[in-house]
């Protein structure tokens, strides 16, 4: 059971690009598209503290 849930989910992660199309370290481009397509931008952060 624990091997087809990690089977699982490493499928689930190889796909995550194609269904999140992530723009990394470009605003512009993020807005841009997102304009175009009128949706909302998602953006994360993190801090090493």
């Amino acid at each position: 059971m624990l091997m087809a849930a990690a089977v699982l989910l490493a499928s689930v992660a190889a796909h995550a690009k194609e269904v999140l199309p992530f723009i990394e370290n470009d605003y512009a481009t993020a807005v841009s598209r997102a304009k175009t397509k009128n949706l909302p931008i998602f953006v994360e952060a993190w801090a090493p503290w």
